[in-house]
């Protein structure tokens, strides 16, 4: 009886063996570089603004601000580039601003301006189409990293504002604006939202709070709220996560916590280099640690590996700036001595 018992346990371990694998290897990322649209000069510089559909992106392109005060570049117009066919549109806007802000909406193009108005700035939502402009909502703001957000939830274009009182969501629907979440109480020193479509996130603070709140929303409202353990380096949201840096570069200890969509699902795990400059798309992340080096991240298997993007200039890590595809990868700028250039990521 004994001898059964033993062999009904080994044909039954066996089966089960034989079916254990190994968690399966993420197949490497494509790098293309692109042929920049622009031929600028050395008082001229263009900023990846964000992705707006598949193949497609839109840039600020300005010249060099000479005064002592201001920002650094003065923005000219804005480019539509579809990378995949090469055409381009120009938006003129002839402002004096760091134009850093901005989402297609159909044939027009929407984005905050602002103007250095004591104690602090005024800033515009500018609608721009074929036949002009026209202002859709102004305000106050304390600095410049303070003037509304602009991202597309669903194709439908909308802002994120933070004022003393609290902070605000907005749609734009053509020339008109309308709350859509309000957060009393709450603040944000640096306004930034991240999104992938469907869903969008922002980090946020109370006044007691120690550390950053992280905010998980969709078109009806607040999905997760949840307190972050540590200091951000970073954040950004994919498909099916929202994920944070943590650490601290003076103790030298990092990680990043993952909020699951589908369930709220918090994780956390270490990380040997911080992350700095976090995107996501599809069902990964990048992001650039202390050095500038590129790092692909996929959340779901806690898969991370290194990315070789710049294989031509002798120093390979030059200051970097991923922003999703909408299609699962990544447009990709880096400053390559002080000329912007440009890559698309296949995942």
């Amino acid at each position: 009886m004994k001898k059964n018992i033993i062999l009904f346990f080994l044909i039954c371990a066996i089966p089960l063996s034989a079916c254990s694998k190994a968690p399966e290897q993420v197949s490497a990322p494509t790098v293309q570089r692109l042929t920049s649209p622009l031929e600028l000069s050395e008082d001229e510089a263009a900023t990846l603004i964000q992705c707006c559909g598949e193949n497609s992106v839109l840039l600020a392109v300005g010249h060099r601000n000479t005064a002592q005060t201001g920002p650094l570049y003065h923005t000219d117009y804005l480019l539509y580039w579809n990378y995949s066919d090469g055409t381009t549109k120009q938006f003129p806007v002839s402002s004096p601003a760091y134009i850093i802000s901005a989402v297609l909406d159909g044939s027009d193009v929407l984005y905050v301006d602002y103007e250095a108005v004591e104690p602090g700035l005024k800033w515009s939502l500018i609608r721009s189409t074929d036949t002009g402009k026209s202002t859709l909502a102004s305000g106050q703001a304390a600095s410049y990293n303070q003037v509304p957000a602009l991202f597309c939830l669903n194709s439908q274009p909308m802002y994120l504002q933070s004022e003393d009182t609290g902070i605000s969501v907005y749609r734009v629907d053509g020339s008109a604006v309308s709350s859509v979440l309000n957060l009393t109480d709450y603040t944000m020193s640096d306004v930034t939202v991240c999104t992938n479509g469907t869903q969008f996130a922002f980090l946020a603070s109370a006044n007691n709070d120690a550390y950053w709140t992280a905010f998980l929303c969709n078109a009806s409202g607040i999905l997760y709220q949840k307190e972050l353990s540590q200091q951000v380096t970073t954040f950004a949201i994919m498909g099916e996560y929202m994920v944070c840096g943590l650490g601290d570069p003076e103790t030298q200890k990092f990680s990043y916590e993952t909020i699951r969509i589908s369930d709220g699902k918090v994780s956390t795990a270490d990380s040997a280099v911080p992350l700095w400059r976090l995107a996501g798309s599809g069902s990964s992340c990048m992001y650039v640690d202390n050095t500038f080096a590129a790092h692909i991240l996929y959340p779901d298997t806690q898969q991370t590996d290194p990315l070789v993007i710049n294989d031509f200039a002798t120093y390979q890590n030059w200051p970097t700036v991923f922003c999703p595809d909408g299609v699962g990868g990544y447009l990709v700028e880096m400053d390559i001595e002080d000329t912007s250039t440009y890559w698309h990521i296949t995942t």
